[in-house]
């Protein structure tokens, strides 16, 4: 007999798997500044899996510079972790996650080395309000200034950090503090991440040679 068209076997559809992401990271060179072991150290929003915090884009061939008379978070959390520039070389950076920021008298300076000389990039927040910042994650290579620190967990599994977005790798050391203060901040950052980053009477301005913030 003719099977009929309903009657003949259906093609088996082969479920897709994936891949589970291996997680390797070299954690000799852990981060800068938590009293006497770490620094403080936003980046990305997001869970580490691999040897690098996974975001959208590549870092610049070197970091940029911020300084502020001070900056109020809260939820602060740090990691150590690595991230990756546009040439391929991995850089070795202590994230910091703050789930909410106050920054007084902020500048923030980058250098440009160009074929045509060295231009330096300048952002200068307003003096009468601070800079207001949400969901901001760092990606620290150093950091200076005086800190105060509350509610602080040190030693805490990188990969159970609760008080802001980013969690580092299981059985990694992780801190984080209920609220952090740092005056007289300076710092160095591969990168700057936030949910949202306002700056009120801000100016820009670009000058030749190279003039990072004082």
């Amino acid at each position: 007999m003719r099977r009929t068209a309903a009657s003949r076997a259906r093609p088996r559809h082969r479920r897709k798997t994936r891949r589970p992401v291996g997680s390797r990271t070299d954690w000799r060179r852990f981060a800068l500044v938590f009293p006497l072991t770490a620094l403080l150290a936003a980046g990305t929003i997001a869970t580490t899996t691999a040897a690098e915090i996974p975001v959208s884009f590549a870092v610049a061939g070197s970091p940029f510079t911020v300084t502020a008379q001070r900056l109020k978070a809260t939820d602060a959390t740090q990691f150590a972790s690595f991230r990756r520039d546009a040439k391929g070389s991995d850089h070795p950076v202590a994230v910091v996650g703050l789930r909410s920021a106050r920054i007084s008298n902020l500048c923030q300076s980058a250098v440009a080395h160009t074929p045509l000389g060295t231009a330096t990039l300048v952002i200068r927040s307003g003096e009468d309000e601070p800079v207001r910042a949400s969901g901001m994650v760092l990606d620290l290579v150093d950091l200076t200034g005086d800190m105060t620190f509350r509610s602080v967990e040190m030693g805490r599994d990188a990969a159970t950090l609760d008080a802001s977005g980013p969690q580092g790798t299981a059985g990694t050391y992780g801190q984080q503090a209920r609220s952090l203060t740092i005056t007289d901040m300076r710092l160095k950052a591969w990168s700057l991440t936030a949910g949202m980053f306002s700056l009120a009477g801000a100016s820009m301005s670009v000058k030749g040679g190279e003039k990072p913030c004082a």
